[in-house]
């Protein structure tokens, strides 16, 4: 609705239209601004959806790691020299099992990070993306609080007009 289609009235326009255009205002601001709020929390939702299972990726590779490294530890600890075929091979199985470990931790740690990376750039681009739908959503409410005063203002110089035509008597 626009300042075109207000009736006519004695110096100015009809208060209904104008108080209906007022509350078109507000009821348009009021679900941009709920709009805006739910896409603030899906966006939110999402980046902390994104965290805790890498997180817990992380965390059990690098359990996985540790507990490789305390059995070479113990396992070297134990003896400096294998005495027979069978405890060597076993040394050798434990070590291939302890370096494929680590190259799958190291892959995981390389997917976790590309992960959050990416989640991060789209966690970003949303920030961005609300931020301009919150400047938009700024400007807006700038302009109808400038027709609101400017209303504000054409209803006192009516009341003046109105005030004027009066006729003074004389006391």
């Amino acid at each position: 609705m626009s300042t075109q289609h207000f009736r006519s009235a004695l110096n100015g326009f009809r208060r209904e239209d104008v108080v209906r255009y007022i509350e078109f205002l507000n009821n348009q601001h009021n679900s941009k601004v709920e709009q805006l709020n739910s896409q603030l929390q899906v966006a939110t939702a999402r980046a902390s959806a994104a965290d805790p299972a890498l997180k817990e990726q992380l965390d059990s590779a690098l359990e996985k790691i540790a507990q490789l490294e305390a059995q070479l530890a113990e396992k070297a600890s134990a003896s400096d020299a294998f005495g027979t075929p069978q405890e060597l091979e076993a040394y050798r199985r434990a070590e291939r099992a302890e370096r494929l470990a680590q190259e799958r931790a190291q892959q995981i740690c390389t997917q976790t990070n590309a992960v959050l990376a990416d989640a991060t750039a789209k966690a970003e681009a949303a920030a961005e993306h609300i931020a301009g739908l919150a400047q938009q959503a700024n400007a807006q409410l700038d302009a109808y609080r400038e027709a609101i005063s400017n209303s504000q203002e054409a209803f006192r110089d009516a009341v003046s007009a109105l005030y004027a035509l009066q006729p003074q008597t004389e006391e």
